[in-house]
């Protein structure tokens, strides 16, 4: 094992560019005149959106339109579309300028006419169905551009249904819809493109993304990394339960997978190669970890603000929901990591890589004032989510200043420097790291506003014809009322359905169709539950193979195989795979009508039964485990389901029969290996 430098890591991640490198993977970066017109698109998009948060929103059509104007015509100069070619990223040809102009033209005539548009609804013009035509043909060629082939597939499946309903089985089948009728309900009304998904995304999502964005370009994400490594370096796999911790602090902040990957990764990947473990495991790790950021309040994915206006449940509710199922996923990966280490034999960080806790903590501790502001904000005031990020995003500009202040300071006690030269440096790294952060903001946003205009198409097909009524009809008839037969049944369309649509799509299209089969079936189990178990699902489909683009990002930084990284990245975060399951049995997971002592109580049984689930999956408690130990702790770990004290008690006893014989066992391995001098 070779000695760990983890500054010298740092060192070498900030030399290393990454800010091409966003949700949907790699972007274009051309030269020349052209790059500066891009980047001032992008730059005032961000700004737009931080204007109307301060200010107020637009009339919602002319924000949503507005909105995905420009996000269609980025995807366009963003993305190529020849991924695969190298030299497609160092120029835009003319025919994606030519389509950047018409997806603009396409959505922005919603916005120009929109006053003409409020009194024609149901009777669109010649034009408004032309136009909507080329708004729906070119948002499923972004789509493509940024996402791959599935998304725009599994639109255009949806859209294809009212025209085709009339064939399909008298279940799920209908009488047919004229074109009419669809591009009017699609483009002109808000039941389509500019539904709820488009509408969060132009409104609580990016204004998150741009809060996670300017903390980032702040320079917290170092300061997080020491920090977990202060924490956890002391421990047996101490890089890999530090990239961990690295990626639920800032997963909480950023709420993106490939963001977490690329940016912290290009850190911690090398620190967890050097400690022993291999390229494939340490970019497993890392995808894991950052994609079960999205369980992490303050800030969840996009999908947990589609949730929020989906189900009317405010989204502070959701948050606070959502916390103690998310602390148990990471502990399930953490126990997993532990597990992984002990099975490889891997060791603690040298004393001397380790940095001090305290020391790390107090230099950076500035950083937590706008995480600080936006619970307060979000989860105590309770303002809307859009202020809460506004008040937090001004508190981040507050700590860049302070940054560029204390370096102004650090400056002047060189020799030779000027105090108008300092001064004039400064200014100019704090205006570029706010540009910067606008423009990174951009690159994220441009797929997801495309992704949501999906949803929003999908939503529109199930709202015009029916289809979700239909699907209940479909889903009750295979399961009955068996809830686990749905629910298992739910979880696997959920996986299928991750091997190439993003999270906010998955979570619409599940949403829709299947959550309220679920309701129907069970009508005592919350709604929240319901929704929560579907995101869930979402999240952790987000680095199944062999479209797990998180694992892509992560096999790129670790230059490891991506598959292999994606398989492995899901089987770490399988420790997660019960614990839908728990809190839609026992909705005092969501501390739904509970008292803080039963909360104690299943939180303890929920990480006593999804350490269980991590040992079976890594085959390992001691040492290796044989069948029949595992099938008994999964027999364990799934009792915990439906945690009673019976099946408690019953549960803790086996578990500790089997621990203390996989103790004798690894004593006895140990005095075998000792004996034998291996």
């Amino acid at each position: 094992m070779s000695k760990i430098n983890l500054e010298e890591a740092i060192k070498q991640s900030t030399d290393t560019d990454l800010s091409d490198i966003v949700d949907e993977g790699k972007v274009r970066a051309p030269g020349g005149n052209l790059a500066i017109v891009i980047f001032v698109i992008a730059v005032l998009w961000s700004f737009f959106h931080l204007y109307t948060a301060g200010t107020g929103l637009l009339t919602a059509m002319l924000q949503r339109s507005a909105h995905l104007s420009v996000g269609i015509a980025l995807c366009f100069l963003y993305f190529p579309f020849n991924k695969k070619n190298d030299s497609a990223y160092e120029r835009v040809p003319w025919y994606d300028l030519l389509l950047a102009a018409a997806g603009f033209c396409s959505i922005f005539y919603v916005y120009y006419y929109f006053d003409d548009l409020v009194w024609r609804i149901g009777a669109p013009t010649t034009t408004d169905l032309v136009m909507g035509g080329i708004a729906i043909a070119l948002i499923l060629l972004a789509a493509h551009r940024a996402f791959g082939l599935v998304l725009p597939i599994v639109t255009v499946f949806f859209l294809t249904y009212p025209f085709l309903g009339q064939y399909y089985p008298t279940l799920i089948g209908h009488g047919g819809y004229r074109l009419t009728r669809v591009i009017n309900d699609l483009y002109i009304t808000n039941t389509g493109i500019f539904g709820i998904p488009i509408g969060v995304s132009a409104t609580f999502v990016f204004i998150f993304v741009l809060f996670g964005s300017f903390f980032q370009t702040s320079g917290a994400g170092l300061y997080i990394v020491r920090l977990a490594f202060s924490t956890m370096g002391r421990f047996r796999g101490g890089p890999a339960k530090a990239a961990v911790m690295a990626r639920g602090f800032m997963g909480s902040i950023i709420g993106s997978s490939v963001a977490n990957t690329v940016v912290t990764g290009s850190i911690t990947i090398p620190v967890m190669k050097k400690a022993g473990f291999s390229p494939e495991v340490a970019g497993g790790v890392e995808t894991a970890a950052s994609t079960d950021g999205q369980f992490l309040p303050p800030i969840m994915g996009a999908a947990a603000f589609v949730m929020a206006e989906f189900t009317g449940i405010p989204y502070w509710q959701i948050a606070i929901a959502a916390a103690l199922p998310a602390v148990i996923s990471y502990f399930a990966l953490l126990a997993i990591v532990h597990l992984q280490a002990a099975k490889t034999g891997m060791k603690p960080m040298a004393k001397e890589d380790i940095p001090p806790f305290l020391r790390t903590f107090i230099r950076g501790i500035f950083y937590w004032f706008p995480i600080a502001i936006l619970v307060y904000y979000l989860l105590i005031v309770r303002l809307t989510p859009i202020l809460a990020g506004y008040y937090a995003i001004l508190a981040v500009f507050l700590i860049m200043l302070i940054v560029r202040v204390v370096k102004l300071v650090e400056s002047l006690k060189e020799e030779d420097t000027e105090l108008f030269e300092s001064m004039l440096t400064q200014a100019r790294g704090l205006w570029n790291d706010f540009l910067s952060g606008l423009e990174s903001a951009a690159k994220s946003m441009a797929g997801i506003a495309v992704a949501c205009a999906c949803a929003g198409i999908i939503v529109g097909v199930v709202t015009i014809t029916g289809l979700g009524q239909s699907m209940i009809l479909l889903l009750t008839s295979v399961a009955g009322d068996n809830l686990f037969i749905l629910l298992v049944m739910s979880a696997g369309i959920s996986i299928i359905l991750g091997t190439g649509l993003p999270t906010t799509a998955k979570y619409v299209v599940m949403a829709t169709l299947v959550a309220p089969a679920v309701t129907t079936i069970a009508p005592q189990v919350p709604v929240l539950a319901i929704h929560l178990f579907i995101l869930y699902y979402a999240i952790l489909a987000d680095d199944t193979p062999p479209v797990g683009v998180a694992a892509y990002a992560a096999a790129a930084v670790a230059r490891s195989e991506p598959i292999r990284t994606g398989l492995l990245g899901f089987k770490f975060d399988l420790g997660a795979f019960l614990l839908p399951f728990m809190f839609v049995y026992n909705p005092e997971f969501l501390l739904i009508d509970t008292t803080w002592y039963n909360a104690l109580f299943v939180a303890a049984t929920s990480l006593f039964g999804i350490y269980c689930f991590s040992a079976v999956i890594q085959q390992w408690l001691f040492t290796r485990m044989k069948i029949w130990e595992q099938v008994i702790l999964l027999v364990v770990a799934l009792s915990m389901i439906w945690p009673t004290w019976y099946t408690d008690i019953i549960g803790a006893t086996i578990f500790l029969l089997v621990y203390f014989h996989q103790r004798a066992v690894k004593k006895r391995e140990d005095q075998e290996a000792l004996a034998t001098g291996t």
